[in-house]
């Protein structure tokens, strides 16, 4: 690892990124070298960095309005990261490593964990730039169909469905027609919040996955639960829920931006209770302690991406759950901690902290009528920019081509 040092020290780049990718698709355990970790850090926030630069919005948003001493000429790189991200990433903008050109992903599907409540929200996760960055590469891009409100067993056979058979959304949020399903062959998972629990679940039950997915891609997910939880669990475990009739009452209590449709789909299949347990951390615990040495020993690399906000920086309904969370962790991303945000094994490595909250990174602005009077449902984050950071940075350590 000393070599690998002195090609960073030396500003070999080029090579030191060649010489991590070599080592890694020799023995994907060198993952666990806490070197290689922190280059990989750095390397994929200086991709997130170069490609949030070029986000006009996203630029606009970072960019500080003065009273006094005129406008803002700091460099479009400098804006974004200290505007989008926390920890290491705000010092490493002016990073000069290589650039690299979006190239067709032929042999690997990318698919989408999305969370709870997926659907019953006023957008999707990622609805504006799954479309843009399916194009743009081009890749191809599956959603799971998973079930918005149950538990991580039963959202098994939802995954399974897109993974095995090719069923589910499309990149446009839209069901993929019967007839028309396309099974992929090689995968990359990108989950989001419950959708990690959800996976790791899926490998615990099929590690013969093993050979097919090549990586993950943990989005602010929830693999350790939610503080949150506990005390929602607690308050529902007691009612009796008829679902036909009551099914949007108890919604609400869950989060006021809940919109259900005039005709609800798979309404048999609604388990709040059971959807609201699976992310009781205590639960979590108890899955992690039986599984996470098994899931690691399949070798699939996975990579943490967390949020981190602030009372002031969310809807004003959130804001009893941001100060909840902040007697554990100040960085929580008002639905998850941390530590709860990643999943810890050996050869899992962080790469990022990002500024935002846990809607902000993944959705696009919530539509006027919904926003309940908040400020804070515009969602400026740069989706774009870290969707295509993670799709070249798996395809530059050779894990998708």
């Amino acid at each position: 690892m000393e070599e690998l040092k002195n090609l960073e020290k030396n500003g070999n780049y080029e090579e030191l990124i060649s010489r991590v990718r070599d080592l890694v698709k020799e023995d994907v355990r060198k993952l666990e070298d806490p070197y290689v970790k922190s280059w990989l850090g750095k390397r994929w926030r200086n991709l997130f960095i170069t490609e949030a630069a070029k986000d006009e919005n996203a630029v606009a948003v970072a960019t500080e309005k003065k009273l006094f001493g005129g406008s803002d000429d700091r460099d479009p790189r400098q804006k974004v990261a200290l505007r989008y991200l926390r920890a290491e990433g705000p010092d490493e903008w002016s990073n000069e490593y290589p650039k690299l050109d979006k190239k067709p992903i032929q042999n690997t599907t990318l698919v989408f964990a999305p969370g709870l409540l997926t659907g019953l929200l006023p957008v999707m996760a990622f609805q504006d730039e799954f479309p843009l960055v399916e194009s743009e590469f081009p890749i191809r891009i599956l959603q799971s169909d998973s079930h918005p409100m149950r538990g991580c067993e039963a959202n098994v056979s939802d995954l399974l469905n897109a993974i095995e058979k090719g069923r589910g959304l499309d990149a446009h949020a839209k069901h993929i027609e019967e007839g028309k399903e396309q099974p992929p062959g090689d995968i990359f998972i990108i989950s989001y919040s419950k959708g990690t629990p959800d996976v790791l679940t899926l490998l615990s039950k099929r590690p013969d996955l093993k050979s097919r997915i090549k990586c993950i891609f943990n989005w602010a997910g929830a693999p350790g639960g939610s503080y949150l939880a506990n005390s929602m669990y607690e308050s529902l475990k007691d009612i009796n829920i008829n679902l036909s009739e009551e099914l949007a009452k108890i919604l609400t209590l869950i989060s006021p931006v809940i919109e259900l449709p005039q005709k609800v789909q798979r309404l048999p299949e609604y388990d709040i209770k059971g959807a609201i347990l699976d992310l009781v951390t205590t639960k979590r615990e108890e899955f992690l302690e039986e599984n996470l040495k098994k899931i690691d020993e399949l070798n699939i690399p996975i990579f943490n991406i967390t949020g981190s906000t602030t009372a002031m920086e969310v809807p004003y309904f959130q804001i009893q759950g941001v100060m909840e969370l902040n007697k554990y962790d100040a960085n929580n991303d008002m639905q998850v901690t941390q530590r709860h945000s990643k999943v810890n094994t050996p050869i899992a490595t962080d790469l990022a902290m990002l500024h935002g909250h846990h809607w902000d990174i993944s959705y696009a602005p919530f539509p006027q009528r919904m926003r309940f009077g908040s400020p804070n449902l515009d969602h400026p984050f740069p989706r774009k920019a870290a969707l295509s950071a993670m799709i070249l940075f798996a395809q530059e350590m050779g894990f998708i081509s």
